[in-house]
């Protein structure tokens, strides 16, 4: 009789290693875990809240800086402020879609 030890039935079963999953997590794993996930989402709030603030007051400077009609006002599109308030607005929406809930 010949023993192939490719078939899978005849190699050994995996042993677990690692006490890991929702069936081996404690009460107070579960409720630390609920905590940070509760500090992650009010502060994902607050941060877009003052992105939202920051790009406001980007705006209101780069709408004094067209006033002034010199080498500071807007350079189009590819103007930094422009860019940087566009991603601050994107960033903001990204985690008021997430979090805001």
């Amino acid at each position: 009789m010949s023993f192939e030890p490719t078939l899978p039935y005849l190699k050994p079963a995996p042993t677990q290693l690692a006490m890991t999953g929702d069936d081996w997590k404690s009460d107070r794993d579960v409720k630390a875990q609920a905590r940070a996930e509760a500090a992650r989402k009010k502060a994902a709030v607050e941060c877009a809240r003052k992105l939202e603030v920051a790009r406001d007051a980007l705006n209101v400077y780069l709408l004094a800086c067209i006033d002034c009609n010199d080498a500071s006002r807007s350079r189009g599109p590819d103007d930094g402020r422009m860019l940087l308030m566009s991603n601050m607005s994107e960033y903001a929406g990204f985690l008021r879609s997430v979090y805001d809930k």
